[in-house]
């Protein structure tokens, strides 16, 4: 080998060598970003690409994001302890919040809102920033926004529900979450607390009978091939909460804190949009999967929301009339406006 071909070798050589210690160096933070939800072909997942995109772009690469999805860091309990602990530096949940912040569940009451434009209001109006903002004080964690899971389903194996009185004597997962299991108990159904990562098996199993999710989930995470009656009564709106661990996001930079705060606005809005169309069409794959899909008439819905008109008295006495009678104004604002 020529003189001339041995300096371009290790010209080439040191050339890369450069580009790899600089693309190592460049990343001053490193973000991770854990979730439940499937890997591939879900609203959650796409949208935080889109979040990962931006924040990566207008910080110059200098902060790195990588997104741990399907439950891969632990089932969301734990997820939400890495983000209170810091082995997490974000999380997108949508169950365990209230179980540190009780005031978040107020979101959880059955039968809250009637469609999404109304949640939307609610929960981007002065009501929804109070106990977005509110979780730091309360648990030292940051709340940056919130998404869409989506109107929870009832879902099962045993027999069509098609009114209240079909739920007794079922066995229901719900998630970890004090009001949903209120709700479900009160139709006489037995609430069971299970972690998302282990549903499809215990459903597969038969060790319950069904469980309540959304739209979205019931399509992505295949549980039609393991479910054979879906109702839609969409008797809880449920957001997600994007979250971060505040100790980490108060060393970041004042300018990265601001384009994470945007850009977790801006996911809110994507990861919304995303989850309506994909609800959209998931009912329609789930006939074609061979689901047999129950419509409620308002009159039946109304029999469901008076069954869990108790739940709310329980909530009154545990957040107090102050918290709850917010909520209802802000509601029936968001009804009156439409």
């Amino acid at each position: 080998m020529s003189k001339i071909n041995i300096i371009n070798k290790l010209c080439a050589v040191t050339f890369a060598g450069l580009l790899l210690s600089s693309s190592a160096i460049a990343a001053d933070f490193n973000i991770k970003i854990s979730h439940s939800s499937p890997a591939t072909n879900d609203r959650l997942e796409k949208s935080l690409a889109i979040f990962k995109k931006n924040v990566e772009e207008r910080t110059d690469g200098h902060i790195s994001i990588s997104t741990y999805p399907a439950s891969q860091l632990g089932g969301e309990r734990e997820q939400l302890e890495g983000v209170q602990f810091g082995s997490i530096e974000m999380a997108v949940l949508a169950g365990p919040i209230p179980n540190i912040y009780p005031d978040a569940m107020v979101f959880d009451l059955p039968y809250l809102f009637k469609n999404r434009e109304v949640a939307y209001k609610v929960m981007d109006g002065e009501f929804g920033e109070k106990i977005l903002n509110g979780m730091l004080e309360k648990t030292g964690i940051r709340a940056l926004a919130w998404g869409e899971n989506g109107f929870r389903n009832f879902v099962n194996n045993v027999r069509p529900i098609k009114t209240p009185a079909d739920l007794s004597g079922l066995k229901i997962r719900t998630m970890e979450n004090q009001a949903h299991i209120a709700m479900v108990d009160s139709f006489g159904a037995t609430a069971t607390p299970m972690a998302f990562s282990e549903l499809y098996s215990s459903l597969q199993q038969g060790v319950i009978d069904g469980m309540e999710n959304p739209i979205s989930l019931i399509e992505s995470m295949r549980f039609y091939e393991v479910q054979k009656y879906l109702t839609l009564d969409g008797h809880v709106y449920n957001p997600f909460t994007f979250i971060v661990n505040n100790n980490f996001f108060e060393r970041l930079p004042v300018k990265y804190q601001t384009i994470i705060q945007e850009e977790a606005k801006n996911w809110s809005t994507v990861e919304r949009e995303l989850n309506t169309e994909q609800e959209n069409s998931g009912i329609e794959e789930l006939k074609k999967q061979g689901m047999q899909v129950v419509y409620l008439s308002d009159e039946v819905k109304g029999e469901f929301r008076e069954i869990t008109k108790p739940v709310y008295d329980t909530y009154r006495k545990k957040l107090g009339d102050k918290l709850i009678n917010e909520l209802m104004d802000a509601v029936s604002k968001a009804e009156t406006s439409q």
